[in-house]
């Protein structure tokens, strides 16, 4: 193990991914992925979501070792929420396919799939995928519309928020890792942080 804390970088723009690094005290840069992400029906959902993770973090591979030197670990993440039926429920976008979504999930229980890709600069890649599921009240049309232009959950998988006024829409959530939920596996990141040898030094005030 080195010495040397490395530089963790993460591979998202995502807000509530920083938030929840930060709030385990870790040091980390964010560089935006120049990744197109997939949305196909060709591949399962966890297929899905560590194509995408791992895109995302192979993306910034070069700009992240050629800005912070050769001890760095990069952070990809993606998630992919599912119906009973199978079908992927992508990012809506829009007010319209978000209430469509949310019309479409209106009673049923959902399966999201949160895929983790870390690679550090000495060629470890390890990939995982969590599970969440997600019971999704009955909702009217009204509540569906009043929650859509509330909360503009319009980059959320799904059309939701698990947290904050995301809950009025959720009857039940079953997971062991409810961040895994919010977008990025914590406890999975810091088990594998720890068996490469890579989590860094705790910031301290």
């Amino acid at each position: 193990m080195s010495s040397v804390s490395p530089t963790l970088v993460l591979a998202s723009t995502s807000t509530t991914r920083l938030r929840l690094l930060k709030s385990l005290r870790l040091p980390v840069s964010v560089v935006k992925p120049e990744f197109t992400e997939i949305e196909s029906s060709e591949h399962d959902p966890r297929q899905t979501a560590i194509l995408n993770a791992a895109g995302k973090a192979q993306a910034v591979v070069p700009f992240a070792t050629d800005q912070y030197g050769s001890n760095v670990v990069i952070i990809g993440s993606d998630q992919v929420c599912c119906l009973p039926t199978g079908e992927q429920l992508h990012k809506p976008l829009t007010i319209d396919n978000a209430i469509a979504q949310l019309s479409l999930a209106s009673g049923k229980q959902l399966t999201f799939y949160t895929a983790l890709t870390v690679i550090s600069t000495d060629c470890e890649v390890v990939s995982t995928v969590t599970e969440s599921r997600v019971s999704m009240r009955t909702l009217t049309q009204d509540e569906i519309r009043s929650y859509v232009l509330a909360d503009r959950p319009l980059w959320s998988a799904g059309s939701f928020h698990a947290e904050g006024a995301g809950l009025h829409v959720i009857e039940r959530i079953e997971t062991d890792d409810i961040n895994g939920l919010y977008g990025l596996p914590v406890l999975k990141l810091l088990s594998i942080l720890r068996d490469l040898g890579k989590l860094p030094a705790l910031l301290i005030d």
